[in-house]
C-alpha cells in the first residue's frame, strides 16, 4: 500500500507541473492545482488496488483530473488533446475496473 501512496504523490506532482505548463490562464492554473490538491488520496489508493490492470502515471493523472472535476477544456489543454478525446479516455479508464467496482468519475 505504501508503494501506491508514493506512486500517487509522484503522479500528483507531475500533474501539477503539467498544469503549470498548460496553455490556460493563470486563474485556471491556480484553480486546477487547488482542486487536484483536494482529491482524496485514500480513494486514489482504492482505485489503484481495484484496477483490473496496473494504472500508469498518465492513467492516474486523468483519474485525478476527473475526480477533481476539472473542466473538459482544461483537461484537454493540460494533456494537449482534443476535448472530445477526454470522453474517450474516461470511457477507456472505466473499463479497467471490474463491473460493480466503485469509481466516481
Amino acid at each position: 500500500m505504501e508503494g501506491h501512496l508514493l506512486f500517487i504523490k509522484n503522479t500528483i506532482a507531475q500533474l501539477e507541473h503539467r498544469i503549470q505548463s498548460a496553455p490556460i490562464t493563470e486563474e485556471q492554473k491556480v484553480c486546477a492545482k487547488q482542486k487536484v490538491g483536494c482529491v482524496d488520496l485514500s480513494l486514489l489508493e482504492y482505485l489503484c488496488v481495484h484496477a483490473s490492470r496496473q494504472l500508469t502515471s498518465i492513467n492516474l493523472s486523468y483519474i485525478i483530473c476527473f475526480l477533481a472535476n476539472l473542466d473538459t477544456d482544461v483537461i484537454a489543454a493540460v494533456f494537449a488533446i482534443e476535448p472530445a478525446t477526454v470522453y474517450s479516455v474516461r470511457y477507456r479508464l472505466r473499463s479497467r475496473f471490474e463491473k460493480g467496482a466503485f469509481f466516481p468519475f
